[in-house]
């Protein structure tokens, strides 16, 4: 007898028989089924006793590649912008922009409209007689974050990867940052390789423990989106699920007409003049890590001794900012690091 026509009664004398002679191999063998399907079975009405073991009805085969009308008008309005990229591209950008589709199901979609060559995108951007004629997206309103100068640590947090350079007997360097707006907080993490970018990770490993340490959340999410590095924003599948665990308001921005991003760029001209420029000429640097323990020297300088020259803050340094907010949202001080200490006796003397 094939599996597919036991009822629930001859399913549960399988499972019974299992039982009784404790051997799954020789009811299996007995019965005509696979070890798989008894599993299967005995999994079902563990779960859900009888009715577990009712015949399913047929289900309709899931089409994991099948593209909306919406998201198939996204493709082919990205194609008319950028022909040259190609399905992988593609995948990478309209994920940033929310939408949920597969390289797979973007090349179905190019190649049923002969676009899945790069000759042929060209020709259909550049031919008016085949226009796409789309609906006209719903222009998201513009975030100025007007709080920026008189807000709190966490307001407003900017990310952004960089390709700092080829460095003799180094190798290439990118670097990815992330820069607290309010109290000047800065954290870079190095990588020599494009294909070990995982920002989310480290987003975690880092954000996550200054959040618990000073007690502090982020509240917007400012992530500059250049085109080059767009698929190490996104690469990583749970990276929406990291915002949404972490309650914050996440947005791409592009690289220009956004003042919203002076201050990253600020920060990371000083790491340029003030770091990378002297990374030649510094005897004990040989290396790709002599680097990475370098700029954690100089970040350790930046963060805690480094006094910030201009703002709200004009004369502070940028962990005493961090701990000031620690303080006001009532942090237990048991749970502070021991660098804490010479903080938080300065902020007591009015420091």
């Amino acid at each position: 007898m094939k599996a597919k026509v036991f009822n629930a009664h001859n399913k549960y004398i399988v499972l019974q028989h299992a039982l009784k002679e404790n051997n799954v191999s020789s009811t299996c063998e007995l019965f005509g089924i696979s070890r798989t399907t008894y599993y299967n079975w005995k999994k079902a009405y563990e779960k859900n006793g009888m009715i577990g073991l009712e015949i399913d009805e047929p289900k309709k085969p899931k089409m994991p590649n099948k593209v909306n009308k919406t998201i198939e008008n996204e493709i082919l309005t990205y194609v008319k912008k950028f022909p040259t990229d190609g399905p992988n591209r593609i995948y990478y950008e309209l994920k940033a922009e929310g939408f949920d589709i597969g390289v797979s199901g973007i090349y179905n979609v190019l190649k049923r409209h002969n676009l899945s060559r790069k000759n042929q995108r060209i020709e259909y951007s550049h031919n008016k007689s085949i226009y796409f004629n789309s609906k006209k997206r719903i222009k998201k309103p513009k975030t100025t974050f007007e709080n920026i100068k008189n807000s709190y640590p966490g307001y407003l947090v900017i990310q952004r990867i960089d390709y700092i350079g080829t460095f003799e007997g180094i190798g290439k360097i990118y670097q990815y940052s992330i820069y607290d707006t309010y109290s000047k907080w800065g954290s870079v993490k190095l990588y020599n390789k494009k294909q070990d970018i995982d920002i989310w990770y480290y987003f975690e490993l880092k954000l996550g423990y200054l959040m618990r340490t000073f007690n502090i959340s982020i509240e917007n999410l400012v992530t500059q989106k250049t085109k080059v590095f767009v698929p190490y924003y996104v690469k990583n599948n749970n990276y929406k699920e990291i915002i949404n665990d972490f309650n914050i308001k996440h947005e791409f921005i592009p690289p220009s007409g956004s003042k919203v991003l002076d201050e990253l760029n600020d920060f990371n001209e000083l790491l340029i003049k003030e770091f990378y420029n002297k990374i030649q000429i510094k005897s004990n640097i040989k290396s790709f890590i002599d680097v990475e323990i370098e700029l954690h020297k100089f970040l350790r300088y930046y963060n805690f001794a480094r006094e910030i020259t201009s703002g709200h803050n004009l004369g502070k340094v940028p962990a005493k900012v961090m701990l000031e907010r620690a303080i006001h949202n009532n942090v237990d001080m048991d749970t502070l690091p021991l660098w804490t200490l010479t903080l938080i006796n300065s902020i007591k003397e009015g420091d």
